[in-house]
């Protein structure tokens, strides 16, 4: 699902509507100023009143047909009200909307790993860094990148402990069926201090960057 924006979209209400009504109709040729959203997107469509400025109820809006909206009434802990002709209508950013934003927690998931031997490489880890600060008991590793990779995305290896160099090497393998530069199945990461990233370009294809 995306939430979606228009700039600068308010208008007024036609005419008067129920604290039940699941459609409204907007100020004739304002429609358009509005978002079309189809299923599952959507935008926000807040009411407020006219008359005082003091009362609103956010609205999910899921469907624009010329200036006929289709809502869901009552969203984000507001009430579902009656309101009336001339009563604004408005495609306003909403604590719902902000929160509904990706963060960056999610876009740069950073993990560490703290032992030797296999360890695992999940899309969780897509965009982010995958630290190896192996102190104790040192020796090789090895993982695979995910076989659920999407195109774009990348996978960052940090030696945090700076041994990587022979005999603890870390082996990566690609996914089956997928290669890397030059048709490689496997990468070794031999450098002390090493980070390398892998970059899947889609159709079964990775690029590797060791730097």
């Amino acid at each position: 699902m995306s939430i979606l924006f228009a700039n600068f979209a308010s208008t007024t209400l036609a005419g008067p509507i129920s604290n039940v009504a699941t459609t409204l109709n907007v100020a004739s040729g304002t429609g358009a100023l509005f978002p079309s959203p189809s299923n599952p997107d959507l935008f926000k469509l807040v009411l407020n009143d006219a008359a005082t400025g003091l009362l609103y109820e956010v609205c999910n809006c899921t469907a624009v047909s010329g200036d006929t909206l289709t809502v869901t009434r009552g969203q984000e802990g507001t009430g579902a009200r009656s309101w009336l002709a001339g009563d604004v209508a408005a495609n306003f950013n909403t604590a719902g909307t902000m929160q509904a934003m990706v963060q960056q927690v999610t876009l740069k998931p950073t993990r560490i790993v703290t032992t030797s031997g296999a360890f695992t490489i999940t899309t969780n880890d897509a965009n982010g860094f995958i630290g190896l600060n192996r102190t104790s008991g040192v020796a090789t590793s090895s993982a695979t990148l995910p076989s659920g990779a999407v195109q774009g995305q990348s996978y960052v290896i940090q030696d945090l402990a700076k041994n990587f160099a022979p005999p603890n090497s870390v082996t990566i393998s690609y996914p089956v069926g997928h290669t890397g530069p030059g048709g490689a199945t496997t990468q070794v990461l031999n450098v002390n201090g090493q980070t390398c990233s892998f970059l899947y370009y889609g159709g079964n294809q990775w690029g590797f960057n060791p730097t």
